[in-house]
């Protein structure tokens, strides 16, 4: 929601905070945080992926940019659309 950094985990009273909250909860390195992430994505994206491969039909790939004024930042959101084997509109953000 922030764009916090991974980083942030190393911060000092990033931790001091956590342990103000729970005294025996370890923080993790931000490389273990990153590690977990990319395991979560290489789940996800094979669970999409075996979805894609049993569906017998076509699959529409649209793409939507937009900037955060805020921010000054442009986003780029790449989405999958297709109607499954049970005739049902699905969609799946993939980037």
């Amino acid at each position: 929601m922030h764009e916090y950094p991974l980083s942030m985990v190393d911060h000092l009273y990033f931790k001091r905070f956590v342990c103000s909250l729970q005294p025996l909860f370890t923080v993790p390195s931000r490389n273990t945080i990153k590690k977990e992430v990319f395991k979560i994505y290489d789940i996800e994206r094979a669970k999409i992926q075996s979805l894609f491969d049993i569906n017998k039909g076509k699959i529409a790939i649209t793409t939507d940019l937009w900037t955060a004024t805020n921010q000054k930042k442009g986003y780029m959101a790449v989405t999958a659309h297709y109607i499954d084997n049970s005739w049902v509109l699905r969609s799946h953000l993939l980037r």
